[in-house]
């Protein structure tokens, strides 16, 4: 067992990535939840119609509603644990959000109920009975908001522990019936000393409370479904691992396939584009082993080529060097390397003696591309030859070797 530091105790099962595992804990989390309310439900609804509230009677429904999302909460990870099979290749994990789906529905939909009583009660006012008995229901009530907030801090802890979105989203639910609670309790209290329209004030409160959780766990729910960018945390972590790693010159493209306990991570990887691809390859396994070792997601990495620009002018220095040494050149400029995917081209122009026969041209020609290939494993070069003499705009700036 595994106490908490906030009084919670909750159990070690196991491997939290497990499908059956994680359905144990979701189990665990609505057989609470549902004990619980059905408890609260009861003494809510009684105390209701005992005063005649309409937001204490709105409140033990609530109540009750939580009910059902733990019934819900419980199909979700009875079909999320289901192993993948030929249509669902990817597990079936995606359930869980369909369940947190469901809930927010559900606590839109009891919400906007509980308004439309609330402004029938406005429009036909009643005054609460049994008055004389106000203060103490409403120290019951404040006293099953705490039970909810705990239940809500259990089930909180437990979605913490395996992150799921779900058991959050049930969570809250707890807790926005906390916050009702408290509300209802001060609108009894209101209608016994004179001001019978703050109970159904008060219950368009807590309907409004209602709705606006339903909203935002349809909204965060949505985004999953649909599919969000990646967590800006998880992007550092990738990127902390990848700068440790040697090699791997940096990521970008990062992209996430969440399906619930499976998740599949796709990055772009940077590596120099000299490498072998047999010895990228190695670097990207270990790469991936260590992002997952760290978050558990399947990792697929692409390989992406990167030009290092400190290695192009070092080949292009070995290019001017061989250039200096050939007699019959007078100057050269334009030289570029372009990197492509079946080696390097290389191009150049070369200013040459005006008078310089072809066959030397030839030779020369010829001697450059067997130097250039001798150093390079693959390349293409391409020779452009410019005759000296005063009309070349190049030799007038730069060049003080010109034929006059």
């Amino acid at each position: 067992m595994l106490k908490s530091n906030e009084f919670r105790i909750i159990p070690d099962y196991g491997d939290i990535n497990d499908p059956n595992i994680r359905a144990k804990y979701g189990y665990l989390e609505a057989t609470i939840s549902i004990i619980g309310n059905i408890i609260i439900f009861f003494i809510k609804l009684f105390l209701g119609i005992l005063i005649n509230s309409i937001a204490l009677i709105a409140d033990g429904v609530h109540s009750l509603s939580d009910v059902s999302t733990s019934g819900v909460v419980i199909f979700g990870f009875r079909i999320a644990k289901k192993k993948p099979d030929k249509d669902h290749p990817y597990g079936h994990g995606r359930a869980e959000y369909i369940a947190s789906l469901i809930i927010a529905i559900l606590l839109i939909l009891v919400g906007i109920g509980f308004i439309q009583q609330s402004i029938e009660r406005i429009i036909n006012l009643e005054t609460l009975q049994h008055g004389e008995y106000a203060i103490i229901i409403s120290i019951i009530v404040i006293i099953s908001a705490i039970l909810k907030e705990l239940m809500a801090r259990y089930s909180n802890s437990i979605a913490k522990k395996i992150k799921s979105d779900v058991l959050k989203a049930d969570a809250w639910h707890h807790r926005s019936d906390a916050i009702s609670s408290i509300g209802v309790a001060f609108g009894i209290l209101g209608a016994r000393y004179g001001f019978p329209i703050l109970d159904p004030i008060f219950g368009i409160i807590v309907s409004l409370i209602i709705i606006y959780v339903g909203i935002n766990l349809v909204r965060t729910t949505s985004n999953f479904l649909i599919g969000q960018s990646p967590d800006p945390d998880l992007i550092k972590q990738i990127k902390e691992i990848a700068q440790k790693t040697d090699n791997v010159l940096g990521i970008h493209d990062i992209s996430i396939h969440d399906y619930g306990t499976t998740k599949i991570l796709t990055i772009h990887a940077e590596f120099d584009s000299n490498l072998s691809l047999n010895q990228a390859h190695k670097i990207a396994d270990n790469l991936e082993m260590k992002i997952c070792a760290r978050t558990h997601y399947s990792t697929i990495i692409h390989l992406d080529p990167k030009v290092i620009q400190n290695d192009l002018k070092t080949k292009r220095r070995i290019i001017e060097n061989i250039l200096n040494k050939q007699k019959e050149i007078i100057s050269f400029h334009k030289i570029q390397i372009i990197r492509g995917s079946n080696g390097e081209d290389i191009k150049m122009h070369l200013i040459v003696d005006k008078d310089m026969p072809i066959k030397n041209s030839h030779e020369l020609c010829h001697r450059l591309k067997s130097s250039l290939e001798e150093i390079y494993d693959s390349c293409n070069v391409d020779i452009h030859f410019e005759p000296c003499g005063k009309e070349c705009k190049i030799c007038t700036i730069s060049c003080q070797k010109r034929i006059i």
